[in-house]
């Protein structure tokens, strides 16, 4: 037997062999996140459903007993554990995309608050200065030493945030080292596309089903054989069915509204914080030029920076709110 020393040592050696790999690995992007959701437990538990449904139907129609109700039954079955699979990977996309631009937009933030502190530190320093040349006063240095702890503070939380998100992302995918930046927004879906989100929903999908079966037992019984009382009993749960699936549908066509319109008020708050993040880059380059010709002082362009850093993160949050609200809408906001 190895003793333990050596197996810890070992160990070790592998992890200092694999550190090289894992730094060497491409930024991981949103379509292969996206790629993981098939390995979510929700995904994997519809799939098996998935499939053994697909074999329930196979050995139904091989059944030379085979009535009707069953094989329509059967048949359901399978559809309705298509429909299930199909919003299980809709949401298991919906969490993935939420938890990468969460990392993306915490990333920023850190960068911000590191931004903020080290402007703070510059702003203590200028307080102290004036204080000891005499233009400015002790209650200016303290207040710039308040606003450096503050500044601190937020930097700390950032970066806890930062931790908290990265371990999100990768209880979803895996491990990562860097992620790829956001691809370019999505065009803003027709609405259109909100009938097809509908009838594809497991509830209409399910509604529409009951619908068919009792369809199909008033089909069944003829007067010549059935009692009058049983094909208005039968007759009736049509009715019960057509009303239930009328609700249902009603329900869902309100909500898909509703997400409908998130997505789309997402895609008009994006377009208008691209516009000002371009303002801010377009100042950030006439301040360079003017810090360059002896214009302003570094303390200014500091500022400069810190609002484009302010103004690419507000374009970031507004690209991850809309990213989130369409794959929100294919889950169905579940």
């Amino acid at each position: 037997m190895r003793p333990p020393n050596a197996i810890r040592s070992l160990s070790a050696f592998g992890l200092l062999l694999l550190a090289p790999v894992l730094a060497q690995q491409p930024p991981l992007t949103l379509s292969v996140a996206l790629s993981k959701a098939t390995a979510q437990a929700p995904v994997q538990s519809a799939q098996a459903e998935l499939s053994d449904a697909q074999a329930n139907l196979q050995r139904t129609l091989a059944d030379p007993l085979l009535t009707r109700p069953v094989r329509l039954q059967a048949e359901q079955r399978l559809a309705l554990a298509q429909a299930n699979l199909n919003r299980a990977r809709a949401q298991a996309e919906s969490s993935i995309v939420q938890a990468y631009t969460q990392v993306l937009e915490a990333l920023q933030q850190v960068a911000l608050a590191k931004k903020s502190t080290e402007l703070a530190q510059r702003n203590l320093e200028v307080a102290q200065i004036r204080q000891r040349n005499g233009s400015g006063t002790a209650l200016d240095t303290k207040n710039a030493q308040a606003r450096l702890e503050d500044a601190q503070r937020n930097q700390a939380f950032a970066e806890q945030g930062l931790l908290n998100a990265r371990s999100n992302l990768r209880s979803l995918v895996g491990e990562f080292s860097e992620l790829a930046p956001l691809p370019a927004a999505l065009p803003l879906p027709e609405q259109s596309l909100l009938q097809s989100l509908l009838e594809q929903t497991p509830d209409v999908v399910q509604a529409q089903q009951r619908l068919e079966l009792a369809k199909l037992q008033v089909e069944l019984l003829d007067p010549s054989y059935a009692a009058k009382a049983d094909i208005e009993a039968a007759q009736a749960r049509v009715a019960q069915a057509e009303a239930a699936a009328r609700e249902i549908r009603r329900g869902l066509s309100l909500q898909y509204d509703s997400l409908y319109a998130q997505v789309r008020n997402a895609f008009r708050a994006l377009g208008i914080q691209q516009a000002l993040l371009q303002n801010a880059q377009e100042q950030l380059a006439a301040d360079k030029r003017r810090l360059d010709s002896g214009l302003i002082s570094p303390l200014a362009y500091a500022q400069s920076e810190l609002a484009a850093l302010q103004a690419e993160l507000a374009a970031l949050q507004a690209q991850g709110a809309y990213l989130r609200a369409v794959y929100g809408l294919y889950a169905g906001g579940r």
